[in-house]
């Protein structure tokens, strides 16, 4: 399993190119599957390895990983209203962003990567604060291995 392939497959799935802009808000900016040193542009999102398990069988390597998604819209300014509208007007954008590649360009070994909740947040990022959204993905893996006791 190539685990860095794996979050810069789930970024590319938000990076302006394949992601839509919702009416009133800005494009997206940037898409980072490997953490950049602070937040370098507005929008855009980190892909963030939580935790996971793996399992085995005969031959077979099954993996469930979770991966956040941490959308950054803008530093923290208290600015509550505008940050709210972003928010819900970027969610349906962030949650879909899978739909079309499931397998992200990644297949056999990517099975398929869907979100599985969100919240809306203030996420720190370098001593800094900024207004987002995490969105949390779960990955589905199955690599061959051979297991030599």
């Amino acid at each position: 399993m190539d685990f860095n392939a794996i979050c810069d497959g789930l970024a590319a799935r938000f990076a302006a190119a394949t992601i839509g802009t919702p009416t009133g808000a800005t494009a997206m900016r940037g898409a980072y599957g490997q953490a950049p040193n602070g937040v370098p542009t507005f929008p855009c999102v980190v892909v963030v390895p939580q935790n996971g398990d793996v399992t085995y069988g005969a031959g077979i390597e099954d993996g469930q990983h979770d991966i956040d998604v941490n959308f950054y819209y803008a530093k923290a300014a208290g600015d509550f209203p505008r940050s709210e509208t972003q928010r819900q007007l970027w969610l349906p954008y962030l949650l879909t962003a899978t739909n079309g590649q499931m397998a992200l360009g990644l297949a056999p070994t990517v099975l398929k990567a869907i979100p599985t909740g969100y919240e809306f947040a203030e996420l720190p990022y370098g001593g800094e604060t900024y207004d987002g959204i995490v969105v949390h993905y779960r990955v589905w893996t199955r690599d061959s291995v051979t297991l030599t006791p």
